[in-house]
């Protein structure tokens, strides 16, 4: 697989577990206590940034190969 395949696939790959992660987290966000609320916002906002930095360091390793 090319580098530009691989890319591409983990940016698919990753755009599937933000939306899925936003569609799971829609539920809790409006039938949830204030606290569970903030919770889930958090997660949500941690788990798409662990994603974006996840594709954006191995995008880097494969080009630049460190």
């Amino acid at each position: 697989m090319s580098v530009r395949n691989r890319q591409i696939f983990r940016i698919i790959f990753g755009s599937v577990i933000i939306g899925g992660s936003i569609y799971i987290s829609i539920r809790y966000l409006f039938k949830s206590p204030p606290f569970i609320k903030i919770l889930v916002l958090i997660a949500l906002i941690a788990i798409i940034y662990l994603t974006i930095d996840y594709i954006v360091r191995k995008g880097k390793k494969d080009r630049y190969g460190n």
